[in-house]
């Protein structure tokens, strides 16, 4: 007898020969043959029990029906073949490897820690009810820990009618467990509330929210319709992309309202890249709570085999916590923090780059685009050693007032916004037009900061902390130009920039005199010990 992976893998292979090849089509396939093999217990019919073709098409036509899962897109024979190959698979592991094979969706299938964690934490505090929504991307999570199998009453949530389907044909064995279809990006029209619930909203959607809505991001709407389902002293778990940790504006705003009304209780850093390869952002998972608390818990959390552990946890006073204006916890955690903490608690006045700089992102340019042209294009490797370097630019054929807007000017800060590592340089005076590209943010400030001083604070210590705890990409950097305006850098004197910044100048020149009179001496060295050799 085949077993596990081999049953699944037979299985597909039949479907695909018949053209039964997209996600739903697989499921369902999958839903009616375990439907049916259920139905022969029903009645009395031993499923291993070998049935004609004839026989068992007419079982499945009579008992299954074309109602719930349309029409059987084959033959007597056909469905024979896939009875043999389907009836004895496990359905809850048939549908989670069939979602992370499909190309086409490409919906995240989230590591079963989160359900782990999600699991004691419901534990710890005594929970019963729990809402898990989405299901189909904790299908792993589900059949890892088995959570279902514990003393929970436990509803589960997906938006897809044949998920659905499937989640009640496995489920039907347990009476703790109940399945319900709908949207969490819409009111859910339930009466029951739950003590725990669990979420991972899409990543990055506008949602059509209404005129007067406070947010419209898929993330916060989900949130906002999940909270009044929460019973008193309940919980949600739910996990976020980076930029709902800090980005400004109506984002800002729904933050600060969500932790008045269900304070956050903990907020925890996932391993880099554990939705890879959905996706590679910085993720988050946060605890709401429906009662007030005295502390947040703050953390960062590894993999160790295939559990998340705690690697570094804080706490910090509920009150300390609403009292900041983003929730990027990297900041907080960070190792280095005393001269962050200092830094934030100086008495120098402080003001954030959208204040005094107009940003702005470079030109997408294919690889096709690049020819010989009049337009000049600044990249990532014309960057080096906090200076650029106009020798060897690319060029593009395009008319100069189609790509005024991307523009540099000297003395504008340029800064690599994708990457791996952080560049910072003063852009020079340039004979020919020059555009930055794609992976380029340029910032152009007024009167008020000098673009040296400026160059000098966001390449130190407490910068290149700043910069990253904005990052949106994990491993590979990811700036925003909108994210980068929130940086806060010190607001001195005009006199005071320019003493700091000459001194850097002198200095790096210095530097640079003697790394210059050091190599010319090696040189000369070397070459007399070379001729003294013969």
């Amino acid at each position: 007898m085949l077993e596990g992976d081999s049953l699944i893998e037979t299985f597909w292979n039949i479907c695909l020969l018949h053209d039964i090849s997209s996600r739903d089509q697989l499921l369902r396939e999958a839903v009616r043959v375990v439907q049916t093999r259920r139905m022969l217990e029903l009645q009395g019919v031993a499923h291993a029990t070998v049935l004609e073709p004839e026989i068992l098409f007419r079982w499945m036509k009579d008992y299954i029906g074309e109602r719930e899962l349309g029409h059987f897109p084959g033959d007597r024979e056909l469905f024979y073949r896939l009875y043999q190959a389907g009836k004895d698979m496990d359905l809850l592991d048939y549908a989670m490897q069939t979602l992370q094979q499909d190309r086409v969706t490409g919906g995240i299938i989230v590591h079963s820690g989160i359900m782990e964690r999600f699991k004691m934490m419901c534990e710890r505090n005594h929970y019963r009810t729990l809402l898990i929504t989405e299901t189909e991307k904790y299908l792993r999570g589900l059949v890892e820990t088995q959570v279902y199998k514990h003393s929970f009453a436990i509803t589960l949530l997906t938006e897809s009618y044949v998920i659905a389907k499937l989640l009640k044909t496995y489920f039907d064995p347990y009476p703790n467990v109940q399945v319900i279809q709908g949207s969490i990006y819409q009111p859910l029209p339930l009466t029951e509330k739950f003590d725990a619930i669990l979420s991972i909203p899409n990543f990055g959607l506008k949602m059509d929210e209404g005129d007067d809505a406070t947010i419209r991001d898929s993330e916060g709407v989900a949130v906002n319709h999940l909270l009044p389902l929460l019973q008193d002293g309940g919980r949600i778990s739910v996990t976020f992309p980076a930029r709902m940790m800090f980005q400004s504006g109506s984002i800002a705003k729904w933050r600060g309202q969500t932790n008045e009304s269900f304070p956050i209780q903990s907020v925890h850093m996932l391993p880099d890249g554990l939705f890879r390869p959905y996706t590679s952002v910085k993720t988050y998972q946060i605890e709401f709570g429906k009662s007030p608390t005295d502390q947040v818990l703050l953390g960062q959390l590894q993999l160790q085999k295939m559990s998340l552990a705690i690697e570094r946890e804080i706490a910090i006073h509920a009150e300390t916590f609403a009292q900041l204006d983003n929730w990027r916890i990297d900041v907080l955690l960070d190792e280095d923090q005393d001269t962050l903490r200092s830094f934030q608690q100086a008495p120098v006045p402080k003001v954030k780059l959208r204040d005094i700089a107009d940003i702005f992102r470079g030109k997408s340019i294919l690889k096709q685009d690049l020819k010989a042209g009049n337009i000049k294009v600044l990249n990532i490797s014309n960057l080096g050693d906090g200076e650029v370097s106009l020798e060897q630019l690319e060029t593009i054929d395009e008319e100069e007032r189609k790509v005024k807007r991307y523009e540099i000017l000297p003395g504008d800060l340029v800064m690599a916004c994708r990457g791996t590592v952080n560049k910072l340089a003063i852009f020079p005076e340039s004979e020919s037009m020059v555009i930055a590209s794609a992976n380029i943010i340029v910032i152009r400030f007024k009167s008020s900061i000098l673009s040296g001083f400026a160059k000098i604070f966001l390449e130190s210590p407490v910068g290149t902390t700043l910069i990253q705890s904005f990052q949106r990409g994990t491993t590979v950097m990811n700036l925003n130009p909108s994210d980068v305006a929130e940086i806060e850098i010190p607001l001195l004197s005009k006199e005071e920039q320019i003493v700091r910044l000459n001194r850097y100048v002198e200095e790096k020149e210095r530097f640079k005199a003697a790394v210059r009179n050091a190599t010319a001496r090696w040189e000369q060295v070397k070459n007399k010990l070379y001729s003294e050799l013969y």
